[in-house]
């Protein structure tokens, strides 16, 4: 997974060959960037984005 958009210290939208995800834990938008590469075992909470 990839970043392709924070949207708070929270909350980021990622991108992975099955679509784009909105993911949610505690600090994981804190100091990333865009296009920064996310380990999916570090994330609380996935939905899809539609």
């Amino acid at each position: 997974m990839q970043v392709i958009a924070i949207l708070n210290h929270n909350a980021i939208i990622a991108k992975s060959e099955e679509g784009e995800w909105v993911l949610i834990k505690k600090g994981i938008g804190f100091g990333r960037k865009i296009g920064d590469p996310i380990n999916e075992r570090d994330v609380e909470s996935v939905y899809q984005k539609i």
